[in-house]
């Protein structure tokens, strides 16, 4: 049987902001040598110098979480509302926005999701510098997919129970990790150690003062990034800062507010978290406009139980789109994850039919026309994006698409 789609971007292409060589490992965007033997190497002495640095460390929730119930009073928290955002690219999952920085995890367990990360082998098969990503260079790269099986340490924190509890103090709504592609990912940009792009930097305090208020003042697009203005594909992002300079300015989390304003996110700190609704949330990473390091570890959230069907879309992980995702690996979590999600709702769906059906209530034909169409439409999101079916230019307009101007998303 041969399945013949119509599509009128039927093939990944270059000039429409595609990684072309998506299937082969996008080796096209590996982080150059001399990165990797400079700055990178660096970086990896600097931890394991640590006196205390153990690279066989086991998660524990109870050490490596430094997070306190007190702090839901004291971190700024905001809804969409508060943020004037009245329109949303697909239907929000809650009306949480965002929670600002808050303290969350030691710094022994920054040191160590820096560290599992920063392997050579790591590096070699699961960092790729960023696609389209404004003023990016060599010290720019992402890296994902290598928690479950290079980064226990790394895999333990993001999949702990205890991490979802913290978080559904903020989301107020039970969630889960998503797969394993989209969680414990890093967003790299690097201080140079190079003493003629140093020098690049070389200007007066007050100089990097003003070249950041105007980058806030033009907004996301201009903005130097190491992943441009977007939404995520998963309803919730975790931002985690490893490594951020100390006389660093700018790098942080930029959001765009309901004025179509950039806001950022104040005064991050090493070990602190935000937590953004970022499938609903236009955002960007931003760069440090001098030369300082700036990491973040993002981890992706769902909703969690058999009674939900998780919202993720393929738009922005793919990897014809995002250079770090490894075809096959990428596609085995996002399969597994999807039909899981869909067996374990149609099981609870029938069992809760089935009880109906006992206890003498008069079938709904319409309702169940209703749930199917809904498992329909997920079913179909699990694949409408993929590359053999349909490749728009990349970013797609949405991204750069005033929220009152987005057309209206199917219920």
């Amino acid at each position: 049987m041969t399945v013949t789609i119509q599509s009128p971007y039927p093939t990944p292409q270059k000039e429409l902001g595609h990684a072309v060589n998506y299937i082969s490992g996008n080796h096209d965007y590996d982080v150059p040598q001399e990165t990797l033997d400079l700055e990178v190497a660096a970086l990896r002495k600097r931890l394991e110098s640590k006196p205390t640095f153990d690279p066989n460390l086991k998660f524990d929730p109870a050490k490596h979480f430094v997070f306190k119930p007190e702090y839901y009073k004291t971190t700024q928290q905001f809804t969409l509302d508060d943020l004037n955002i009245k329109k949303t690219r697909v239907k929000p999952v809650t009306d949480f926005a965002a929670a600002f920085p808050f303290p969350l995890i030691s710094q022994e367990a920054v040191d160590m999701l820096l560290w599992e990360a920063l392997q050579p082998e790591v590096l070699r098969d699961y960092a790729r510098v960023p696609n389209l990503s404004k003023g990016a260079n060599r010290l720019d790269f992402h890296i994902g997919g290598h928690c479950s099986k290079k980064a226990p340490f790394s895999n333990a924190l993001f999949t702990s129970p205890e991490l979802c509890k913290i978080l559904e103090g903020f989301t107020r709504t039970k969630i889960e990790p998503v797969y394993n592609a989209e969680y414990g990912h890093l967003n790299v940009s690097l201080a140079s150690l190079k003493p003629e792009d140093a020098a690049q930097f070389e200007a007066s305090r007050e100089e990097q003062l003003k070249m950041y208020e105007a980058q806030t003042k033009a907004g996301g697009n201009e903005v130097p990034s190491t992943l441009g203005l977007h939404y995520d594909s998963s309803a919730f992002a975790l931002v985690i800062m490893l490594d951020f300079g100390d006389s660093a300015i700018g790098g942080e989390t930029g959001i765009i507010t309901g004025d179509n304003q950039m806001v950022r996110v104040p005064d991050p700190k090493v070990g602190w978290a935000t937590l953004i609704q970022g499938m609903v949330l236009r955002h960007v990473a931003t760069k440090p406009v001098t030369n300082s390091n700036r990491i973040t570890s993002v981890g992706g959230f769902c909703l969690a139980g058999p009674e939900h069907l998780d919202n993720n879309l393929l738009t922005s992980t793919k990897p014809s789109v995002l250079p770090r995702a490894l075809y096959n690996e990428f596609y085995r979590d996002w399969c597994e994850f999807r039909l899981n999600n869909l067996q374990r709702h149609i099981g609870y769906y029938k069992e809760q039919l089935m009880k109906e059906f006992d206890s003498g209530k008069t079938f709904d034909q319409l309702a169940f026309a209703k749930k199917c169409q809904e498992m329909e439409r997920y079913l179909r999101k699990s694949w409408d994006e993929m590359e053999a079916v349909y490749n728009p230019p990349y970013p797609p307009a949405q991204f750069n698409t005033p929220y009152e101007e987005l057309p209206d998303y199917e219920e």
